[in-house]
């Protein structure tokens, strides 16, 4: 009978360990599976971030944030081309505490021009990247820009960790 019950506790345990996947709407147009519920933070500046932590190691961030408060138009960002990303990697460069950007390059993502980026973040003082690798695709749809970004702890992270993730992506226009 103790083992039965043991079984059964167990079985229940590892079931409720997984978390119920989530489609977060991350802007007006667009969407994202996580892993589980993501937290949403409202920062300063107007940007809107959801980011799900698996645990410790892992973390699943997507961001939204509208430009047209700054001036920014659809028309302004389109006219700037791939000048537009070497802008934006300057910036967050600044913001990344000493993480260091090992790969970047433009390709298309979901149909849409992106940056595609993968970050180093062994000397980081931000406690978003300290110690972690990350992944991730920056894009613009309209004047709002749109990341979403996959952490690891794990020293052999590479991007094909997060391809649920990255291929869970939707956008409608």
């Amino acid at each position: 009978m103790k083992k039965i019950v043991f079984f059964v506790v167990a079985s229940f345990m590892v079931v409720a360990s997984f978390a119920q996947s989530a489609e977060q709407k991350i802007s007006d147009k667009v969407k994202v599976m996580f892993p589980g519920k993501p937290e949403e933070v409202k920062a300063p500046n107007g940007a809107i971030v959801y980011t799900f932590k698996k645990d410790s190691s892992v973390a699943y961030m997507g961001m939204s944030f509208d430009l047209s408060a700054m001036g920014l138009t659809a028309d302004m960002i389109a006219s700037a081309g791939d000048a537009l990303w070497d802008q934006m990697k300057g910036g967050m460069t600044q913001q990344m505490g000493g993480a260091v950007i090992a790969k970047d390059e433009v390709l298309t993502f979901k149909g849409k021009s992106s940056l595609y980026l993968e970050i180093d973040g062994t000397e980081s003082t931000s406690a978003q990247l300290k110690g972690k690798k990350a992944y991730g695709y920056v894009f613009f749809i309209g004047s709002v820009l749109h990341q979403v970004l996959y952490y690891s702890a794990d020293k052999g992270a590479k991007k094909e960790d997060a391809t649920a993730f990255f291929d869970s992506v939707t956008i409608s226009e």
